[in-house]
């Protein structure tokens, strides 16, 4: 997971126990060399049998940007090369052109249109998804937790803490979006950068990342491995979750070790909206160093994934992907975060998965 700097991002914070903060860089490849070797698809394991339809759709959702801004800067075996908004505009006309749902034509499509580059680092990939939480417009003895929006005041200088901000420091501003119930699901939702409300009142409510409070990130799973209540082996997000709900007492203090304070707004829609500016595609949609990668890269990851409901178990996890959000803690060029969706099963997906493995960048082929 990563915490973005784009309104209408998603803020995150890497997967794995909440050991690592995940703030957002932006942009296309620096200078930085990336060591990176030719190989070629019949070479990727799983890739003949990839459902490819499905990363064409989250593709086709970054060509607007892609062929809108200017040219796209990616690092490859040969240090940097330039991709012109012409060029992404021939790209995204041949994805268009692809029928729904047909994935030997999707296939075809990258392999026509793109060459792999397999990244000569150790990957780590990590997971992040859409929480859900309970709440109301307004405030009641059940919902007592406000969610804040964007102050008017804030600024690029370091603002209130969590600690000053959840003892009122805020209050009587009017920036309430809605009161929810559980300071842990809120925490939550802060870490991941966007999630839904379900209100008392009917409907559901989409909160969207929308600044920080300019705060350092500290993860609280190291803070819980440094009091003796986890190690490191077991630092997973539902463990730290059941522990903070177990001692609520102190929780609060153990959540108020990160200053770090995410404020939202109500994005009106009903799907997440990667830093991109696109929305993102369950198991699709990748966050990446954008300092080497730049949105809407389809990116192949060869990893492992946890299985449901068997703890410490793993299966084979080899996709294509498509670079459509971003995160301080997401730093590399094999270094990836899978959007899993929404639901439990997403939460238990994306609350265990630590993953090493490794990536392989597909750049487009013509000059």
């Amino acid at each position: 997971m990563r915490w973005t700097v784009l309104p209408g991002g998603v803020a995150c914070l890497a997967a794995a126990g909440f050991l690592a903060a995940c703030a957002g860089s932006v942009g296309g490849a620096s200078e930085r060399r990336v060591a990176m070797a030719p190989i070629s698809f019949n070479e990727i394991s799983g890739w003949a049998s990839d459902r490819h339809a499905e990363a064409l759709v989250a593709f086709r959702r970054s060509c607007p940007k892609l062929t809108s801004r200017p040219e796209t800067r990616i690092a490859t075996d040969g240090g940097t090369k330039t991709v012109a908004p012409a060029e992404w505009t021939r790209i995204c006309d041949a994805a268009g052109a692809v029928r729904s749902g047909d994935d030997r034509a999707a296939r075809l499509f990258f392999e026509g249109n793109f060459r792999p580059l397999i990244v000569q680092a150790p990957g780590k990939f990590t997971g992040y998804f859409e929480p859900d939480m309970r709440g109301s417009r307004a405030p009641s003895r059940l919902f007592t937790v406000p969610v804040y929006r964007r102050p008017s005041d804030l600024t690029a200088k370091p603002y209130y803490t969590r600690a000053e901000i959840e003892q009122g420091a805020l209050k009587g501003q009017g920036l309430e979006i809605a009161w929810v119930q559980d300071p842990v699901s809120l925490f939550e939702v802060q870490v991941q950068g966007s999630g839904r409300v379900h209100l008392a009142e009917g409907g559901t409510l989409t909160l969207g990342f929308d600044g920080s409070n300019n705060r350092p990130y500290t993860a609280i799973g190291n803070v819980l491995i440094e009091m003796s209540v986890l190690s490191k082996g077991n630092a997973t997000w539902p463990a730290i979750r059941d522990w903070l709900k177990r001692n609520p007492q102190q929780a609060r203090d153990v959540m108020r070790k990160n200053e770090r304070y995410i404020f939202f707004r109500d994005t009106r829609t009903a799907s997440v909206t990667g830093a991109e500016g696109v929305p993102l595609t369950a198991q699709r949609s990748l966050a990446v160093d954008t300092s080497l990668t730049p949105y809407g890269t389809p990116i192949w990851i060869d990893t492992v994934r946890p299985v449901a409901r068997k703890p410490g178990a793993t299966e084979p996890y080899r996709r294509l992907t498509i670079a459509q959000d971003t995160g301080a803690a997401i730093v590399g060029p094999a270094r990836g975060d899978v959007f899993f969706g929404s639901g439990p099963q997403a939460a238990d997906w994306a609350g265990r998965m630590n993953s090493e493995g490794r990536a392989i960048v597909l750049v487009p082929n013509k000059n």
